[in-house]
This record gives C-alpha cells, sequence and structure tokens, in this order.
C-alpha cells in the first residue's frame, strides 16, 4: 500500500510539473547564405516560413542534386508548403550550389546590394492586389488572423494612431525576426519604396 501511495504521489508530482512548465525559444536570427542565384530570394521567402535556415545546413554537404530536388518535392508535399511548382528549379539549384556536392559553383556574395530580379519579377505600377499576390504576402498572412505571421488587422491595431506606413514599409523590405514571434519574415529587399508603402498603407488600412 505504501508503495503504491509512493508512485501515485510522484505521478502526481510528474503531472503537475510538466503542467507548469513554460519553454520559451529565441527569436530566429539565422539566414540563408547570401548568393546571386535565383533561387536565393526565393528560398528566403518560400522556406523560413515553416522552418529555420539551419534546416539546410545540417543536411549531409555531398548530398547531390537529387537529393535537394527530393527534399524541396517532400516540402509541397505531402507538407504543404505554398509555393509554385516553376519556383522548384531555382531554389535547388541555389541549394545543391551552396550546401551540397556542387557547393563552389554559386557565387555567394557579402551583401546583396540590389535584388535578384529573376527571383521575384518586378512589379512596379502594379496595384496592390497584385504585388499581395506577386510577392506571396497571403502565403504567411491573412487579412483578420494569425497563420505564419501576424494578421494584417493585428499589425494595424499596433500602429493605430502612429506614422506607421514607414515602419512597416521599412520591415517589408528588411523583414526581420523576433517582432511577432520566433518565425523570421524574409527581406523583400526587391521592392521599390514605393511599392513597400502601398502595402504598408494597404495593411494599416484593415
Amino acid at each position: 500500500m505504501r508503495m503504491k501511495i509512493l508512485i501515485a504521489a510522484l505521478a502526481l508530482a510528474a503531472v503537475g510539473g510538466a503542467c507548469a512548465l513554460e519553454i520559451h525559444l529565441p527569436p530566429e536570427t539565422a539566414t540563408y547564405k547570401p548568393s546571386e542565384l535565383p533561387g536565393y530570394l526565393l528560398v528566403q521567402r518560400n522556406c523560413m516560413t515553416c522552418h529555420a535556415a539551419q534546416y539546410a545546413s545540417s543536411q549531409p554537404p555531398a548530398s547531390p542534386r537529387a537529393y535537394w530536388e527530393a527534399t524541396v518535392k517532400k516540402m509541397k508535399k505531402p507538407f504543404g508548403a505554398q509555393f509554385d511548382d516553376a519556383d522548384m528549379p531555382a531554389m535547388v539549384d541555389y541549394l545543391v550550389k551552396t550546401y551540397g556536392v556542387e557547393r563552389g559553383a554559386a557565387v555567394p556574395v557579402a551583401a546583396i546590394a540590389k535584388p535578384v530580379a529573376a527571383a521575384v519579377p518586378a512589379a512596379s505600377g502594379k496595384d496592390v492586389k497584385t504585388l499581395l499576390a506577386a510577392n506571396g504576402c497571403m502565403a504567411c498572412h491573412a487579412l483578420d488572423q494569425k497563420v505564419v505571421g501576424p494578421g494584417f488587422a493585428e499589425v494595424a491595431a499596433r500602429y493605430k494612431g502612429k506614422d506607421g506606413v514607414s515602419a512597416v514599409a521599412a520591415n517589408i523590405r528588411s523583414g526581420g525576426a523576433g517582432k511577432w514571434g520566433p518565425v523570421p519574415m524574409p527581406p523583400y529587399s526587391q521592392l521599390s519604396v514605393a511599392e513597400a508603402a502601398s502595402l504598408a498603407k494597404y495593411v494599416l488600412n484593415r
């Protein structure tokens, strides 16, 4: 009987401890290695919505192109990543040349001074809905609820009564982490200042 009571007490203590446990993860700060390859911005935009950049660097360095093709396809199906089939070849090319067996064929850069036009077509002169679609904004955001990133209404509420257009536009172009949770937002530096401002105004008017 005494043993049964002791076991029960230990079980309750374990359950109680588990309920009280809180885990706080640090903001994600890792990024993919910069490159002039067209797939660089596509990988930043499409992959970091679901997992950290360390996923790529932790793969076998001798992994061939077929391995990366299978990995990218796996992310879309069955895992459900939201990117176009047309993005896959450029993404695979960047990954195998940056993290796989074809390393050295890539053209790394210390800092990208201008956007890679082939990664995300320029949308100059297009309306807001076209900008949203061209840059995959709705893959991570919704109007009134959190998806991967905050809903537009939540962003608008945070910046209510402030001159938030310039701040939100800067966040869109530079990306960042830790402001809305641990999942980082990749930079959209291919957008012009005016395009980013148009998107910011749209978000803040929700």
